[in-house]
């Protein structure tokens, strides 16, 4: 039970990172596009958030492939 438990905290732990790291890397990648836009800044960085997660949950996919990958790194 207790190796269970270590991979499962091991698997929420890569996939917590996996997960804010493409937040982060969509949401830049999304401020840099609305930046152009003619609004007030509050709501490029609304927009651009907003953004960032609609990209995320059109690839879970992209997530999953991340986490598994660094939970293999994390068992080594």
């Amino acid at each position: 039970m207790k190796l269970a438990k270590y991979i499962y905290m091991k698997y929420i732990f890569s996939l917590s990172i996996s997960l804010s790291t493409a937040l982060i890397i969509f949401y830049i990648f999304s401020l840099i596009g609305n930046l152009g836009e003619n609004l007030s800044f509050t709501s490029i960085l609304n927009l651009s958030l907003v953004n960032s997660l609609q990209i995320t949950t059109y690839i879970p996919s992209f997530i999953f492939f991340l986490s598994i990958i660094l939970l293999i790194i994390f068992l080594k």
